[in-house]
């Protein structure tokens, strides 16, 4: 039984935003492994300084991609496994609405807001 309160062809459409998000990351990642190998010698100091800011910017965006695919290949395989659209935190079933809008989300909104209020407290 699948967790969501989607119907087959919604959840089918989701799936395919997924498996469309997950080819992006990836074509990305391989675009960054071939700029990081492509980097050369810079002749100045601000065109080294430069190259470096924009370095940090790539590494952090990849980064942000590499946990987005993470979480693209659990909702698939919840997906698969016919759990998909139940909140990982309190069981409920994540709303329709929330999962059009982020297709990966693994906490309903309740949850989500919670685990925000408790680590802002620690900020």
């Amino acid at each position: 039984m699948n967790a969501t309160e989607l119907n087959t062809t919604e959840l089918e459409n989701l799936k395919e935003s997924l498996l469309q998000q997950k080819s992006s990351i990836l074509n990305k990642t391989h675009e960054f492994k071939e700029e990081q190998s492509s980097m050369s010698n810079v002749a100045d100091e601000a065109e080294a300084a430069s190259l470096d800011i924009s370095n940090n910017i790539s590494i952090h965006l990849h980064e942000r991609d590499r946990v987005a695919l993470f979480a693209i290949e659990r909702a698939l395989g919840k997906i698969a496994d016919g759990t998909y659209g139940q909140c990982e935190s309190c069981g409920e079933i994540i709303g329709a609405r929330r999962l059009q809008a982020r297709p990966f989300t693994a906490l309903c909104i309740e949850c989500m807001e919670e685990q925000e209020s408790t680590s802002n407290l620690f900020q």
